[in-house]
């Protein structure tokens, strides 16, 4: 990331407090219209200075208000609002309107999803707001194993083998789509992962540490997915070209010598939940591991080279634990595993989330596909404008560029930017000769951008 400008705010004065005061969870029902799309742009700001504070040092002022107005359940429920809607309402969609003439609103959804996440991944990084979201957080971690469990699922499907360009250059706007869909899918994921890490390092801090163990180790089996994706190392990415493109904050990019020589962030994240878990006096009582965990866990240890415990020392720890696993030492797990929980649980949480979100569209999903089609039509009316104008905005504000990887990138060949589409404003070239070689790709989209704002 580079370094942010002090004075680059995403707020104006008093947009804060107001924003998060007027949060509420909100029902699939009212997705895609105008008072939603008006949260939709206020939860973007929202996450966005949240960054901006927590990269440039200054006094983290979003969070603390989520965190004093106890904000921080609003956005579990509002993540896991919009996975219902995309495993429920957005296959409607798409088979009411096979080929629609506009992908905007679909798009606004599936981004809202990942803003929200983004917002939590920066908030929950401090301990204070792990006890926010205490009621919860059960609910949390069901919908962050949900989002690794898709990620292992995008890596077998062959997410990581990348597209080449004529491929996504004869795209139609519905393939383009889907891929949009599966690329936030894969940033959303991404930062479950360090999601994931806050809660297991919270547990006894949220007040549900029981709870939240069942969930880890025996509904979930956490361990055994963060095992699974450090040895998928999903990362990484050969290019076209045959180089190396590691994930960084939300984009592909060609890491330089210095980022080389050091451990991936997700990485990082990755062994630190895992050396949590697997070393947590709990896991006697919670887990079993079996021939099949074993081998999975022993195959780690060629990752674990001198670099890596050189960068984190901690995992000192974890490396003897797998030695001994190595060689069938079961003395420190499986003691009591099936055997009586510790302590005396009279109330276990459960997740009723996303239970109630099905609840909310059970036999109404066409119903609600057909109404939210209309909504992201756009009529053309100089309300609908307005409504397309202001989320261009956001998604183009010196506050979004600052934030995404050193700014404005060049579509065609991904250098730095300087000049804008005329047209549509949501495109950056740097220069001519790129603007035209990709204006047969760029078209297609510029025209829906066009015809709803102009």
């Amino acid at each position: 990331m580079v370094e942010k400008d002090p004075q680059l705010s995403a707020l104006d004065i008093g947009e804060l407090d107001i924003f998060v005061e007027s949060m509420e969870p909100w029902r699939i029902d009212s997705i895609g219209n105008q008072a939603w799309v008006d949260w939709h742009v206020r939860l973007q700001k929202l996450n966005q200075q949240a960054v901006l504070e927590a990269s440039s040092m200054q006094e983290e002022l979003t969070k603390e208000t989520l965190i004093s107005c106890g904000k921080l359940p609003v956005l579990v429920y509002e993540a896991i609002c919009i996975q219902v809607w995309r495993l429920k309402i957005f296959p409607q969609i798409m088979k009411l309107e096979p080929a629609p003439a506009n992908t905007f609103g679909i798009y606004m959804v599936l981004y809202h999803e990942a803003a929200t996440v983004g917002l939590l991944e920066t908030v929950l990084f401090h301990e204070d707001g792990a006890n926010c979201i205490s009621d919860v957080v059960v609910d949390l971690l069901n919908y962050v194993a949900d989002q690794l469990t898709a990620l292992l699922a995008l890596i077998n499907n062959d997410y990581l083998k990348m597209p080449s360009a004529k491929e996504v250059d004869s795209e139609t706007a519905v393939e383009e789509l889907k891929r949009q869909k599966r690329d936030l899918q894969f940033d959303i994921s991404m930062r479950c992962i360090s999601i994931v890490r806050y809660i297991a390092e919270h547990m006894e801090i949220t007040g549900a540490a029981a709870s939240i163990a069942t969930n880890l180790y025996k509904t979930h089996d956490v361990p055994s997915l963060l095992s699974h994706l450090i040895l998928h190392e999903p990362w990484k990415r050969i290019d076209e070209k045959n180089e190396l493109l590691t994930f960084n904050f939300g984009r592909w990019t060609k890491p330089s010598a210095e980022e080389l020589n050091q451990l991936h962030r997700s990485e990082a994240q990755l062994w630190l939940c895992l050396r949590q878990l697997l070393l947590e006096p709990r896991l006697a009582h919670y887990y079993n591991i079996d021939e099949c965990r074993r081998s999975a866990f022993c195959r780690l240890q060629a990752k674990m080279t001198p670099p890596v415990l050189d960068q984190i020392p901690p995992l000192g720890d974890l490396k003897m634990f797998l030695c001994r696993l190595s060689v069938g030492d079961y003395s420190s797990v499986n003691g009591r595993a099936n055997g009586k929980n510790p302590g005396c649980t009279l109330i276990e949480l459960v997740p009723q989330i996303k239970d109630a979100y099905f609840k909310q569209v059970h036999k109404r999903t066409k119903t609600i596909a057909k109404a939210q089609l209309d909504s992201f039509r756009m009529d053309g009316s100089e309300e609908s404008r307005n409504l397309a104008k202001k989320l261009l905005e956001s998604y183009t504000s010196d506050t979004a560029l600052a934030l995404d990887s050193g700014g404005a990138k060049c579509a065609k060949c991904g250098d730095k930017a300087t000049k804008k589409c005329s047209r549509c404003k949501t495109e950056w070239y740097c220069g001519r000769e790129c603007q035209v070689q990709q204006w047969p790709k760029h078209k297609e989209i510029c025209d829906q951008f066009a015809n709803v704002c102009m």
